[in-house]
């Protein structure tokens, strides 16, 4: 995904943040994503990498699963590459994601439009799974000359990621290496429950009819000889105005009747 679309776009650089000054994130989990950050990195260079990001500097930012690569200009004419990489969850992990959504199905609907709420950090917090990942989850890698860590590029890149997150906040499952539309159809299998192999359903089908038992008397009268289907034609069947059609119709039901291999009316 390019970064485009997060503001205007300036001749020769990426989009500009909406923020100008100040705090960098709206929302609570692009804030949490940018402390994370500004608890470990160096001031000056935190300082440089939001001035980066307000500029327009990063001019290509892409999230795949368990990471984001961008493209950040520099001092220099060729963009430096930077990766962002965050923990992926484990495989107990999202499993623990699954059962607590499905235990709390209130938190479907925001999910299936695309939010994570709240609610959910602090449910998924009380099992043993960080939802945003803490520092020692996140590694930077940039190829510019410093090997501060996080440098100003990759400091610009976590700025310019945590207004992605306001404007998707389910980049955060993303970034921990699980798409929204896998999870929610994780959710909805376990939600439904496992279903029966098809040779089990065969199995059940045998032994349904073999409980049946003899079929009960349903009141079915015997066929009257010299009766036909046409006997059992009333006004209620042919309508007003019918009188006579019954004994019209009689003679062919009975010749009918009389022809071999075919059906008994």
């Amino acid at each position: 995904m390019t970064f485009e679309r997060y503001g205007k776009r300036r001749p020769g650089g990426g989009a500009r943040l909406r923020s100008r000054r100040g705090r960098i994130g709206q929302h609570w989990w692009s804030q949490r994503f940018v402390d994370a950050l500004e608890r470990t990195g160096d001031a000056g260079r935190l300082q440089r990498g939001r001035t980066y990001a307000r500029a327009g500097q990063v001019v290509e930012l892409r999230v795949r699963p368990g990471a984001v690569g961008a493209r950040v200009q520099g001092s220099r004419p060729r963009p430096y590459l930077v990766e962002v990489s965050v923990r992926r969850w484990t495989a107990s992990e999202v499993e623990a994601v699954v059962a607590t959504v499905v235990e709390n199905p209130l938190l479907l609907a925001p999910l299936f439009e695309g939010d994570v709420p709240p609610g959910l950090v602090d449910l998924l917090a009380g099992v043993g799974v960080d939802l945003l990942p803490v520092d020692h989850e996140v590694a930077f890698d940039c190829s510019c000359p410093d090997d501060g860590e996080p440098c100003k590029h990759a400091a610009a890149v976590v700025y310019a990621l945590a207004e992605q997150l306001d404007a998707e906040p389910a980049t955060t499952l993303t970034l921990r290496g699980v798409e929204l539309a896998d999870l929610l159809r994780r959710i909805t299998d376990a939600a439904s429950g496992p279903s029966d192999p098809l040779e089990d359903l065969g199995a059940h089908v045998v032994t349904f009819h073999r409980a049946a038992g003899p079929l009960p008397d349903l009141g079915v009268r015997d066929r009257v000889p010299g009766r036909t289907v046409a006997d059992d034609l009333d006004e209620l069947v042919l309508g007003p105005g019918a009188a006579g059609t019954a004994d019209s119709l009689r003679p062919y039901y009975v010749a009918l009747q009389a022809r071999p291999g075919q059906s008994r009316a």
